[in-house]
């Protein structure tokens, strides 16, 4: 693969990384900015911006910041393409209940994004089907995500989450939710485990990691609507590596705070 090659699924990689999270926050404002809109046909699109401080990998101490465009495509609230899920189509949905699957794209790792990753090597990007579904009731939310990646680390992912909305006034949101994520071998493997050729190269101590549940997370954000089409979003979280994840030679920190802020324009 030639040095432009390269790079240019370095930078995409990191676009992907981003992405989902700037994806929650256009999704976590458009009820706000759109409860009050009137009809405007089959469609819906979704444009903006945002930005992300977070850490530079999944158990990194250091942090980046990454500004990206978002959008959000909408068919009759049946299919739908987004950074966070790709793809997808609500096969079941109802006022309470939402059933639907969907194909996008995993994020990867590269060694040169931080020191520490130095001689492990890269973990390709892969595509990444989903299968979701949530259940409401009143201000609260129960949601399941269910994925398996199709290349890169081959792992499954299983997150389900409860969240909840409170309106404050008219045009203000604020949102909160908490949610826990158990990998399979294969993504634990692949993310923290290290094997004796990767030791070798990046005098980590040899670690195997095992299946089991790799963080929990913690959300709190606001949603403003500004108007009827304009609306705003500001998130902060932190997510705290469990098991085998936080005991990883690759972790240098446990805790993983997070915040954005994104606006955006609805058609």
């Amino acid at each position: 693969m030639s040095v432009s090659s390269s790079t240019a699924l370095s930078s995409l990689g990191r676009l992907v990384r981003t992405a989902g999270g700037c994806a929650v926050l256009a999704a976590a404002a458009a009820p706000a900015a759109a409860q009050e809109a009137p009809a405007r046909g089959d469609w819906s699109f979704l444009l903006g911006g945002g930005a992300m401080v977070r850490p530079s990998y999944e158990g990194s101490d250091k942090f980046s910041v990454s500004p990206l465009p978002f959008v959000s495509i909408n068919w009759r609230d049946r299919v739908f393409l987004d950074m966070e899920r790709g793809l997808g189509v609500n096969v079941v949905r109802t006022d309470v209940l939402r059933l639907g699957v969907s194909v996008g794209f995993a994020p990867g790792r590269d060694e040169d994004d931080e020191d520490h990753l130095e001689g492990l090597g890269d973990i390709d990007m892969a595509a990444r089907g989903h299968v979701f579904g949530s259940y409401s009731f009143g201000m609260v939310q129960l949601g399941l995500d269910v994925s398996k990646d199709f290349g890169g680390s081959e792992g499954v992912l299983v997150r389900p989450g409860v969240s909840v909305k409170v309106p404050l006034a008219e045009s203000w949101t604020l949102s909160s939710g908490v949610s826990a994520t158990w990998a399979n071998d294969d993504y634990m493997q692949s993310f923290f485990g290290v094997s004796s050729s990767q030791s070798r190269k990046s005098g980590l101590e040899r670690y195997d990691a095992g299946a089991g549940f790799k963080s929990v997370d913690l959300r709190i954000g606001l949603n403003w609507a500004i108007s009827e089409s304009w609306f705003a979003a500001a998130n902060a979280g932190v997510g705290i590596l469990l098991g085998d994840a936080a005991d990883s030679p690759i972790t240098e920190s446990r805790v993983q705070p997070s915040v954005g802020l994104a606006i955006g324009y609805r058609f």
